[in-house]
């Protein structure tokens, strides 16, 4: 199981920095079209705010999708951990949301809550808030919920 997700992620990343270097070309040469014509003023805005919140989130779009297809059972699996009231409910444009995406990642071996804040763009403080509720609504104790997790199987 751990070398077949291992395999989907290599794949899955692999196509992430393959598209990212191609966006990155396609900009590099934007610029210096810009440059060349001095639009300085459009150059100043090439990359908004905006822009990168937008491929943050694709990024995280794309992350819900390969890990959903990798274990198509952990939103279910995971809701067994909570009273009826307390599990997560998803909108329908939602895949993952971040209480999930971050059990997610401790799923896949990411522990380190400095690892999942940097990946989430949040403090750490943020990342422990976030378990922490999470933890008190669960009806198993910690170790045991955490020991679940790691048990939900990979398709």
């Amino acid at each position: 199981e751990t070398n077949r997700i291992k395999e989907e992620y290599i794949g899955y990343f692999f196509r992430m920095n393959s598209e990212f270097i191609q966006k990155q070309v396609a900009l590099r040469k934007k610029i210096a079209k810009m440059i060349h014509n001095k639009e300085f003023d459009k150059l100043k805005n090439i990359i908004s705010d905006e822009e990168l919140e937008a491929q943050r989130l694709e990024l995280y779009k794309s992350f819900d999708k390969i890990f959903l297809k990798i274990f198509p059972s952990f939103i279910e699996e995971f809701n067994t951990l909570f009273n009826d009231e307390d599990k997560i409910k998803l909108t329908k444009s939602e895949l993952l949301n971040t209480d999930l995406r971050i059990y997610a990642l401790i799923r896949l071996g990411i522990r380190d809550n400095e690892d999942i804040a940097e990946f989430l763009n949040y403090s750490v403080n943020t990342i422990y808030t976030y378990k922490t509720k999470i933890k008190n609504k669960s009806i198993v104790d910690n170790d045991e919920s955490e020991k679940r997790i790691m048990r939900i199987k990979a398709a």
